[in-house]
């Protein structure tokens, strides 16, 4: 039997995505009046394969936004580039800025050939860079969240806290890549703390996942759960 190209690719894109993951990373130098690019990426972060063309289009449903040192927040507008989805902002005071992406709206889906059942997708994404100095601040905002107690450098010890539905997620599986493109399995405490020793400058990237097994239903279909991700980026300093 012969397959065609988009055939063959319907086959392998349940079982690419759950494969592969988003992220988020930031460039710009950081600096008051000079503009940050955000991009979203959808791939497989530690083996460097950064995916193009219609497979991006899922980046599409997620709701952008940056949260501003003073408090407020600004939406963010996501076009299509070469291998990524990406938006600009220009800050105009020192301090945090978080860009933070958001996807709850994803329908029920059929994922009992992996092993997870029907469930309901949410995802999460958040990418801290700090301007012009200042102090660190950030909040936990998603269901599921990670956040640094602290500003990132290299040499300092950093505290991330992990939280679950508002409180501190107990022994937290994570993932964390690191400069380098090197993953490693890591595990927050019982207090939902985990503390990174970055060695060198460069993008660290932590993700954590969570099944919630309370069934319901969303959009008219029953789910046996809720799959929450969430990935942080991080850019840290010399």
């Amino acid at each position: 039997m012969k397959y065609t190209l988009s055939t063959l690719f319907l086959f392998l894109f349940p079982l690419l995505t759950q494969a592969h993951s988003y992220w988020l990373e930031l460039k710009g130098s950081g600096k008051v009046g000079e503009p940050l690019i955000v991009q979203c990426y959808f791939g497989e972060l530690e083996n460097g394969l950064r995916e193009k063309g219609p497979i991006l289009n899922g980046i599409k449903a997620f709701t952008a936004s940056v949260l501003l040192p003073d408090g407020t927040t600004e939406p963010l507008s996501l076009s299509a580039a070469e291998n990524c989805y990406q938006a600009q902002f220009k800050p105009k005071q020192a301090g945090t800025y978080q860009v933070l992406l958001v996807n709850d709206t994803r329908a029920v889906q059929d994922w009992t050939k992996h092993n997870l059942g029907i469930v309901r997708p949410r995802e999460y994404l958040r990418a801290i860079c700090q301007v012009g100095g200042g102090r660190l601040s950030a909040k936990p905002a998603y269901y599921l969240d990670v956040t640094p107690q602290g500003q990132p450098a290299v040499g300092k010890s950093l505290t991330l806290l992990i939280t679950k539905d508002g409180a501190a997620y107990a022994n937290a599986p994570l993932k964390l890549t690191t400069p380098d493109g090197k993953q490693t399995k890591v595990a927050a405490d019982a207090n939902g703390l985990l503390t990174l020793n970055p060695t060198g400058a460069g993008q660290y990237v932590v993700d954590v996942d969570f099944m919630d097994k309370t069934p319901g239903q969303y959009q008219g279909k029953d789910y046996q759960a809720i799959r929450n991700k969430m990935a942080l980026t991080l850019t840290v300093q010399r």
